[in-house]
């Protein structure tokens, strides 16, 4: 509880700082307040199961690694694994996340580098449209294959897919730099790679899960590991592409400083990251292939969702998390492209912004969730969320402060989104709670598969000369999408059971 209030803490004082400090532009002291908070308040008590070797969390230090050891984790009946090791798989996991962080505001200008006839880094029709095909490859091939990743990491351990989610990354970036005018094909190349070798975040929350052994220090270690990880890689990452690509830098310059991360990563996972599965905890190979026929492909997980044995209710939630799903990417697919065409603005721009919507995703549904329940937060979030997205056409076509104060709507309609997921949790039984979720992010990937093609292809419609799309139509899209999951929530009474319930957000 100390440890959960103490996060909290820290999520209030970093969105204050980071709302004023980041739109200012002033990028550096942003950054280091980011880094004096979460060093002087995310304290953890001092245990005496931990060992001196193990990464810690402490006032004065933030992350220390005081030993180089190797350690092989090996879980027994007498002793639990330290909870400390589950800090490598924080350290891999936020190392790979930073490295998209500094991909994702640079890489539509790259994009466009290669595909625009004059080499130029404008948006234009031709690179959106590009831009999502590529895209769309690298999650429908991730769809298709992390369940078998992480299926495969039962069988080998978790260190090596860890180290191979970290070059195919690497080889990623280093494809998609590579690439020349009009040397398109090698971009697609470069995101079959991506998509093949996409492991990093499922494997690492099985690392983390095989390091903490009782359940209730679990669910703390996986909520950490996910804000930690992701959200703190993405603070760091969006502004320092933002300075790295400024007007006297290249915009490949970002890309190039990932790059050479995931290597590093890669080596950490192989010459220092102890193994957390221990051999006689190890899948054998036949076992591994018979799962991957019955359940563990995509298939299967889409079918514990929708399938005619699904819970009535679940599925239902699914339904309507699809739409909900479909209309968030919008931001993710056209976010920087668009504010590139109508304001002009680049990675030192778009980055900050992106900041505080990442804050605002993490912060708002912890408060909102619990204290609405689920059927309002459904119902509200889905509509807060589509008036957001229409008032980017309407009220912010071309004035940036309003633009601002839509994307601040979206950020609280989002909501939407972690009250599905939650309620989708309560309707699964306990055991299959985990397979069910994990079949959620199966769905993730499938809706990213056709989004980022779809919402690329709507704005490149837009950016062509002398048409009558309106430049906001991907996000009219996204706010159509949002009205059928508030129907489908009206409908079907979603959450309405739940709401005596008090989520764990």
């Amino acid at each position: 509880q100390q440890k959960i209030s103490q996060l909290k803490l820290f999520g209030r004082f970093s969105s204050a700082y980071i709302n004023i400090m980041l739109l200012k532009n002033n990028f550096l002291l942003g950054l280091l307040l980011c880094i004096k908070i979460s060093s002087s308040t995310v304290v953890v008590r001092k245990k005496a199961s931990l060992s001196k070797n193990t990464a810690t969390l402490t006032r004065s230090g933030g992350f220390s690694f005081p030993s180089f050891r190797k350690q092989q984790v090996t879980p027994t009946k007498e002793e639990d694994v330290s909870v400390s090791n589950y800090w490598y798989a924080v350290l891999h996991n936020w190392l790979y996340f930073l490295s998209l962080g500094l991909c994702i505001p640079t890489l539509p200008r790259v994009i466009a580098s290669v595909v625009n006839e004059d080499g130029s880094t404008q948006v234009s029709a031709r690179s959106s449209r590009i831009g999502g095909d590529v895209e769309g490859v690298d999650k429908l091939l991730t769809f298709l294959g992390v369940g078998a990743l992480g299926a495969l990491s039962d069988v080998v351990g978790r260190k090596i897919m860890i180290a191979i989610g970290a070059l195919g990354y690497a080889m990623t970036i280093a494809l998609q730099l590579s690439a020349r005018r009009n040397n398109i094909k090698l971009l697609f190349i470069a995101d079959v790679v991506d998509g093949a070798t996409s492991c990093m975040n499922a494997v690492s929350s099985a690392y983390v899960v095989d390091s903490v052994q009782d359940p209730e220090k679990r669910a703390i270690a996986v909520g950490i590991f996910q804000g930690l990880s992701v959200g703190g890689a993405f603070i760091v990452g969006f502004p320092l592409a933002g300075i790295l690509s400024n007007k006297n830098l290249a915009p490949r310059r970002p890309m190039m400083l990932a790059c050479v991360l995931q290597i590093f990563n890669a080596l950490l996972a192989l010459l220092w990251t102890p193994e957390s599965l221990s051999q006689k905890n190890r899948r054998p190979l036949a076992s591994m292939l018979s799962f991957i026929r019955t359940d563990g492909n995509p298939v299967a997980a889409l079918k514990r969702l929708f399938g005619k044995n699904a819970d009535i209710i679940l599925r239902a939630a699914a339904q309507a998390y699809t739409f909900a799903w479909f209309a968030n990417l919008a931001l993710n697919t056209v976010f920087v492209n668009y504010v590139n065409v109508v304001f002009g603005w680049g990675p030192q721009q778009s980055g900050p912004l992106l900041v505080v919507v990442g804050l605002m995703l993490a912060v708002v549904p912890r408060f909102a969730v619990s204290r609405f329940g689920l059927e309002l937060s459904i119902q509200l979030g889905a509509l807060i969320f589509a008036l957001g997205y229409a008032s980017i056409g309407i009220f912010a076509r071309t004035n940036s402060t309003y633009f601002f104060f839509s994307i601040m709507i979206c950020g609280l309609g989002a909501i939407v989104v972690p009250a599905l997921t939650a309620l989708v949790a309560t309707r699964a039984s306990d055991t299959e709670r985990g397979a069910v979720l994990g079949a959620l992010q199966t769905l993730q990937e499938l809706c990213g598969a056709f989004a980022y093609p779809i919402y690329g292809r709507v704005l490149a419609a837009a950016l062509q000369e002398s048409s009558k799309v309106p430049t906001a139509a991907p996000f009219y899209l996204a706010s159509a999408c949002l009205l059928i999951t508030l129907a489908l929530a009206k409908l079907k009474h979603l959450g309405q059971d739940e709401t005596k319930q008090k989520s764990s957000f």
